[in-house]
């Protein structure tokens, strides 16, 4: 039976991917202890240390590498560049080389993001094939990383290498990829700019588990590189989004602000001055709330896999 390294084992995601592996070999990653169903074997390092990684691969040489460790993105100031970098893209590239020196025959899945594109002047829906423009240092070190692994590919080290671009990720136990587009601070409000009607694709959490083994299951013998933007079916308009949190039964009863996007705008602008190094990102923001950001996931689709799930099934009580 073929045996799977999980990194970020106890994360948001990892944690639902081995849950839901069939397997009995599952490699569970994570630099914090905790608990987990009993088929799970918990390796407790710190990816960015080389001893430790290299005393992994020396015990357990795995057939597939699900990539989910990371930095996520975080609040403005949370880590520098050189941080997101060393461990989004740097550990990254570590890691991938150990697991190739152990088995080279590796079937390695990078967990990326949409946000590699950038949010300025993008035309919709967006492809893999868009140029890429990362705002922010997180985006950035996602691209980075994907560079590092498409490298190491060319080289002969991998038979596989998956890159999923992930739509913001959500599930009703964790929404905080949506939650930032629609809640006032505290949320006191949920807020409408604009019009409401700005689209965003997004990603149930069980989409994306099933999605990742509908590829595992795919044949032994499938070789190459895929880059796959991953979301549900459709995009959903901001007031949809709004719509559903009301009613999930979840959120207690708030008020709806409409927020003109003039305003937005001028805000975004007025930050950038104050905040010179973090310009670009301020004004992406901008594009964040006031424009649609909807992703083709027609190769998604063309593999086969159908997406179950959805924002109304996700919130339905």
């Amino acid at each position: 039976m073929p045996s799977i390294f999980v990194t970020g084992a106890m994360g948001f995601i990892g944690s639902a991917i081995c849950r839901s592996l069939s397997t009995e070999k599952i490699i569970g990653i994570d630099f914090v202890g905790g608990s987990h169903n009993n088929k799970i074997h918990l390796e407790v390092i710190d990816l960015t240390d080389n001893k430790s990684v290299t005393r992994i691969y020396e015990k357990h040489s795995p057939d597939t590498v699900i990539h989910c460790a990371g930095i996520a993105h975080q609040k403005i100031g949370a880590f520098d560049a050189k941080t997101y970098l060393r461990v989004n893209s740097e550990a990254t590239e570590k890691f991938a080389k150990a697991a190739a020196m152990s088995n080279p025959d590796l079937h390695f899945i990078f967990l990326s993001t949409i946000s590699v594109y950038g949010e300025n002047h993008l035309i919709q829906p967006i492809s893999e094939n868009t140029l890429c423009s990362p705002s922010s240092d997180y985006a950035l070190s996602k691209l980075d990383a994907e560079k590092r692994l498409i490298r190491l590919y060319e080289e002969g080290l991998f038979r596989r290498l998956t890159i999923l671009r992930l739509a913001p990720v959500y599930d009703r136990e964790w929404n905080l990829n949506l939650e930032r587009r629609i809640f006032a601070p505290g949320k006191i409000a949920y807020l409408k700019f604009g019009s409401g009607n700005q689209k965003m694709s997004a990603l149930a959490r069980p989409n994306l588990v099933e999605f990742i083994e509908y590829l595992l299951e795919s044949p032994l013998d499938n070789r190459g590189i895929e880059i796959l933007n991953v979301c549900d079916n459709e995009p959903y308009s901001f007031a949809e989004i709004i719509q559903a949190f009301k009613n999930s039964g979840t959120y207690p009863i708030r008020p709806i602000m409409t927020i003109p996007l003039p305003i937005v705008w001028s805000a975004t602008r007025i930050a950038g001055l104050v905040l010179r190094n973090k310009k670009y990102w301020l004004h992406s923001c901008y594009a964040k709330l006031a424009s649609d950001l909807v992703f083709d996931n027609s190769k998604m689709i063309q593999t086969g896999f159908k997406p179950r799930y959805s924002l109304k099934t996700i919130y339905s009580q």
